[in-house]
């Protein structure tokens, strides 16, 4: 801390929205939290899909500051192309939803191994260490950047009420360091991640 100005984003194409997000949230930060639930207006204790409702809201009168959402269901490349598309397009309304209050959106990723059956957990004797070949070069490599265009795709099209791009905040790879997930540290050396997390952030971001 102590110093006047936030650092620079790397992408200096950045939206102003995304550049307003990210001096919020470095102005807040040491002084104020902000209250987070993933999945918080999709569904809750006893329902699933009402209109501007959260169990958060049902208790304090008011929607998380933050919420949680997963780009799971629509980068699943083995559900049909409907599917994915109105799961799309829920999750925009939702995302555009959270904006619109002022709210922040972070975005998870539990992704389905695009090699293999077995989902996103690793399970022995299905998954296939997939990270290595989802590299600049590899087998899957143009399968992967087919998937991160659905991504960049939602990104460029979620706008608020004002016509804004929304900003989000994208968390891929989550639980890196434990074993369950299929990018997770057994399975995959860390030269083998770090290469593909580069790739990603450089693919969305040019």
């Amino acid at each position: 801390y102590g110093r006047k100005t936030p650092p620079v984003l790397i992408d200096k194409n950045a939206t102003a929205a995304t550049r307003a997000l990210y001096r919020s949230l470095y102005n807040l930060s040491g002084r104020h939290i902000l209250f987070g639930h993933q999945h918080a207006t999709e569904y809750g204790h006893g329902w699933q899909g009402d209109t501007d409702r959260s169990d958060v809201k049902s208790v304090t009168g008011s929607h998380p500051a933050v919420i949680g959402v997963d780009f799971s269901g629509f980068t699943n490349t083995s559900l049909p192309d409907s599917i994915r598309e109105k799961i799309k397009e829920d999750l925009q309304q939702h995302i555009a939803a959270t904006y619109d209050r002022g709210g922040v959106t972070t975005a998870a990723w539990h992704f389905s191994n695009p090699l293999s059956a077995g989902g996103f957990y690793w399970k022995d004797t299905v998954s296939v260490p997939a990270v290595r070949y989802l590299l600049p070069g590899s087998s899957g490599h143009q399968q992967y950047k087919q998937i991160l265009k659905t991504i960049a795709e939602l990104a460029n099209s979620t706008r608020g009420k004002d016509g804004q791009l929304v900003p989000m905040i994208f968390r891929p790879y989550h639980e890196f360091d434990g074993d369950w997930f299929w990018w997770g540290r057994s399975h995959c050396t860390k030269e083998e991640f770090t290469g593909l997390w580069k790739f990603t952030v450089g693919y969305l971001r040019d």
